[in-house]
């Protein structure tokens, strides 16, 4: 066998290794996909719904105060007669005046609702591939039953398992992720803390 026949060979073996890697690679990215696929859809449709809701209460409490900002007493809503005793003998209901603030209302919620059309969902990489560890999905609520601990996600998912750390920081440092979940959390499992009070705070002087 010549020269040039092995180096065809060997040119021949060289593109054959090449297409198998890049055959497996496109296996591996197509079932990456079908495995993003899976988990992304439902919790896209899950997040959605959860930041809807939000956003409506949101909105609707945020429309109602301002539809309230001029301040309205009770006797703006109904309408009060007593007797000649000092009873109440007659309750009704001012609906002209709840209508207006009804209609105000509903502007005010109208006008958010246009406001806040676009609102983007982001969805962690964890969540995507199904990874729990890699999740980055917020605790709603924790429970321990029958020896094992289940913290409930936000995304509406649950993680079991038979040990469980609190690390959610202080309070304090809000602008810094500081949150009273670890607070909450910790009662959810009969846990009590004492009052809080600053300590660890940054002092100003002249």
């Amino acid at each position: 066998m010549t020269a040039s026949e092995m180096k065809k060979i060997s040119r021949r073996i060289r593109r054959r290794r090449r297409l198998r890697l890049l055959l497996l690679a496109l296996l591996l990215l197509i079932a990456a996909l079908l495995l993003v696929e899976r988990n992304f859809r439902p919790l896209v449709f899950a997040l959605a719904q959860a930041r809807s809701s939000a956003m409506a209460t949101k909105v609707l409490s945020s429309a109602v105060a301002e539809a309230l900002g001029d301040g309205v007493a009770y006797d703006d809503l109904m309408n009060v007669r007593m007797d000649e005793k000092g009873q109440v003998a007659l309750l009704s209901a001012n609906t002209m005046r709840m209508n207006q603030l009804a209609d105000r209302a509903g502007a005010a919620a109208q006008r958010m609702l246009e406001q806040m059309s676009s609102e983007r969902v982001t969805v962690p990489l964890g969540a995507a591939l199904g990874l729990t560890l890699l999740a980055g999905d917020p605790v709603s609520a924790v429970r321990y039953k029958n020896g094992a601990f289940t913290c409930t996600l936000e995304s509406g998912g649950a993680v079991r398992a038979s040990r469980l750390v609190l690390a959610c920081g202080g309070a304090a440092g809000s602008k810094v992720g500081g949150v009273m979940d670890g607070y909450r959390l910790a009662k959810a499992l009969a846990h009590h803390r004492t009052a809080l009070y600053p300590a660890l705070v940054q002092i100003r002087t002249d």
